[in-house]
């Protein structure tokens, strides 16, 4: 229909041009449109051209008529189509969006699957470990035990094997911990600051990053928490005890003292072992005693 609606208008608009070139002509004028035509250039024409001149003026708005509708037809049906193609593409996008929505919910249900999947692989792994471990050493101890004991240590708890597991993870974390005594405190101190400032005499390097708190509840006005320091890894913290002495040659560091962070059971071992080196020390003056790997190691006073 828009083809044909398109050559009619062709056409007519080609009538229409013959037929203002012949009128142009008739009136001997030099006009270039019809518009500029004037009633008394009208006037000086006899009957049958002004008859032919109007015969002609009437087929030209017929045509101009029925090519108006053909045109109203055509656009309604451009119409109908622009609003069927607009409708088929909201639906297409409709059904893009639903199948996105379901293909991320496909995806997210894989991810979650297998990030479970993963840590139940490890929680798994790391619980047939160490029960791997206890039953071997249980195996071990039953054969050097008596019977009855035998038969009464046969079965490892569920409770053991989790406080077990418990102690290797909390283990493990302090591994990451120091824990400084001596270093001054006072209220709206920048802890982070004077952690960096003792890691720096320290000599270790770069500054590591750190997480630092004071540990304890403040007994008096005086006295003077520790403070526990979480480092990244426990390499850094090797290397902090290791130069942890360096300390002793910067004057407001000389009763500053950096030690591992141990457990309770580790804290009351060390502490029993600083009283029986304290004993020995009075004992024998002229020794110099020190604790190093969990042993009383002593020198000679004079010698380096």
């Amino acid at each position: 229909m828009e083809a044909c609606a398109l050559h009619e208008i062709n056409h007519m608009s080609n009538q229409a041009l013959t037929w203002s070139k012949d009128v142009l002509g008739q009136l001997n004028q030099q006009y270039k449109r019809l518009d500029d035509v004037k009633m008394k250039d009208l006037n000086r024409l006899n009957k049958p051209e002004l008859a032919n001149i109007c015969i002609r003026s009437l087929h030209f708005v017929g045509h101009l008529l029925n090519n108006v509708e053909l045109l109203k037809n055509s656009n309604s049906s451009l119409q109908n189509r622009l609003i069927e193609s607009q409708q088929q593409i909201i639906s297409t996008q409709a059904e893009l969006s639903e199948h996105k929505s379901e293909q991320l919910e496909t995806l997210r249900k894989a991810v979650e699957t297998s990030v479970l999947d993963s840590v139940r692989t490890v929680e798994t792994s790391l619980v047939d470990s160490v029960k791997v471990e206890l039953q071997s050493y249980s195996s071990a101890l039953q054969k050097e035990l008596p019977p009855p004991v035998q038969r009464k240590e046969q079965v490892i708890s569920s409770e053991a094997l989790t406080k077990v597991v418990r102690n290797v993870v909390e283990e493990e974390d302090r591994s990451r911990n120091v824990v400084i005594f001596g270093l001054s405190e006072e209220d709206g101190e920048d802890l982070d600051q004077k952690v960096g400032e003792v890691f720096a005499s320290t000599r270790v390097g770069l500054k590591p990053r750190a997480e630092a708190c004071r540990v304890g509840r403040k007994k008096s006005t005086d006295s003077v928490r520790p403070v526990k320091v979480k480092v990244s890894s426990s390499l850094i913290v090797d290397q902090l005890l290791t130069n942890a002495k360096t300390l002793r040659s910067v004057s407001k560091f000389r009763n500053v003292f950096v030690c591992p962070d141990r457990s309770p059971e580790q804290r009351q071992i060390h502490r029993e072992l600083v009283k029986d080196m304290k004993g020995r020390a009075v004992a024998e003056p002229n020794k110099r005693f020190f604790i190093r790997a969990g042993e009383i190691i002593f020198t000679e006073r004079g010698k380096k």
